[in-house]
């Protein structure tokens, strides 16, 4: 159950970094505090593609049950909280002077 848990949370740490990259705007990232749009769609890729690879290997070793599906939810859906809350604290960051 633990690993669909972590299947949803990388899908709704994804979603932002994408969304964010694709649009143009520099986000937050693993890499730093003001990531290129490129690095966060490429770190937001990288959250789907390793999601869809636990997911796959699960389901070849046939460990779901009707409650894994919750589990992902719950953790998809913990991450978009965490981040509607917390995203004026990354938006209202000043700007570091470049050199």
């Amino acid at each position: 159950m633990i690993w669909y848990f972590i299947i949803g949370f990388l899908l709704g740490n994804g979603m932002p970094h994408f969304a964010f990259g694709a649009a143009g705007k520099i986000f937050r990232s693993a890499f730093g505090q003001r990531s290129s749009p490129r690095t966060n769609i490429l770190w937001g890729l990288s959250n789907f593609v390793l999601a869809t690879i636990i997911a796959a290997g699960l389901v070849a070793l046939n460990l779901y049950s009707n409650y894994a599906w919750l589990a992902l939810l719950v953790g998809f859906w913990l991450m978009v909280l965490m981040f509607g809350t917390g995203i004026k604290r990354f938006l209202n960051e000043p700007e570091k002077p470049t050199a």
